[in-house]
């Protein structure tokens, strides 16, 4: 057997029941956006402006309690900080910078799980994993089709689909699973 897919026959019970939460907190999310696709993608602007007003704040009061006095660091403080203010005033900017990230994540993950797949092939899995990069790759294709205009509903779509896909595949592999011990026997 493969040393590298070995946790795909061989699994201790725990971390197979990791596995299958994980897979069904990633397909609640996902039924999320493939229902909710422009709420999952306002959801991801949201928390990267959170991130960035919160990096600002903090790097804000470091050049203020360093009595720091360059304009460069006061440049470097607030950046994040407007930037994150701007992202949380108008979201939907920065879900069509996102869309064009998301586009090339897909064509990434797409060849990632389709040769992965292949590596995996005869173990349980392998062609869900192929469909799911599959899937991905014409995901990307739909896209830059329809881009700009689809960037709003689309994001989410793709982020919904690919996250249910991958959840699927966590329950299939942890389902799946036998074991350790009873392989010994």
């Amino acid at each position: 057997m493969d040393q590298q897919f070995s946790f795909l026959v061989c699994m201790d019970k725990e971390l197979a029941k990791r596995l299958q939460v994980f897979g069904v907190v990633l397909c609640a999310i996902g039924i999320l956006g493939i229902i909710a696709p422009k709420l999952l993608a306002v959801a991801v602007s949201v928390v990267i402006a959170l991130m960035l007003i919160l990096t600002g704040v903090i790097l804000c009061m470091f050049t203020y309690i360093t009595g720091l006095k360059d304009k460069v660091s006061w440049l470097k403080a607030l950046s994040p900080l407007l930037l994150g203010m701007f992202i949380a005033v108008k979201p939907f900017a920065l879900v069509v910078v996102l869309g064009i990230a998301i586009f090339i994540y897909f064509i990434l993950d797409g060849v990632a799980s389709i040769n992965l797949a292949l590596d995996m092939k005869p173990h349980r899995g392998w062609l869900f994993l192929f469909i799911s990069g599959m899937v991905s790759l014409a995901l990307a294709a739909m896209f830059i089709m329809f881009w700009p205009y689809s960037t709003h509903w689309f994001l989410g779509w793709m982020i919904g689909i690919s996250l249910l896909l991958d959840g699927i595949f966590l329950i299939i592999i942890s389902r799946n699973a036998k074991p350790c011990n009873m392989l010994d026997a």
